[in-house]
């Protein structure tokens, strides 16, 4: 990974949205760090400066939102963001309120949209560190 470049965790077990949310986030100037699932998500976490997270929901061996409760404990500002097939449900309670969750995305979604978000997160956190 370019040492310049914010590094952007992305957890999601399906190659191909892996795939497309790594070369739109590469393209964009950012270094993702690709995992299959919640739990090398926060192997990953725990070895790299993450800038920001993006996670889908259902994964193997941890959810999104566990992923995010996981990384919450020593991490309370980092931008999460969650994508999800389940959108409705997950809106129907209050976890990301709960967890600070920084958006979450229903699929399908439009990756620029993500990147987007990111972006604006990132530089929120840079502003607020001057």
């Amino acid at each position: 990974m370019s040492d310049n470049l914010p590094q952007i965790l992305i957890a999601e077990d399906n190659p191909g949205l892996a795939r497309v949310l790594s070369f739109k986030f590469k393209s964009s100037g950012y270094a993702p760090i690709v995992c299959a699932d919640g739990q090398l998500a926060w192997e990953a976490y725990q070895g790299n400066s993450v800038a920001a997270v993006i996670s889908d929901q259902e994964m193997p061996r941890m959810s999104g939102t566990d992923l995010c409760r996981t990384i919450r404990a020593v991490d309370t500002e980092i931008p999460f963001f969650l994508v999800t097939g389940r959108q409705l449900e997950l809106a129907s309670t209050d976890i990301a309120k709960e967890l600070n969750i920084s958006k979450v995305f229903g699929k399908p979604f439009s990756p620029s949209d993500v990147i987007a978000a990111v972006k604006d997160a990132i530089d929120g956190l840079r502003a607020g560190c001057q």
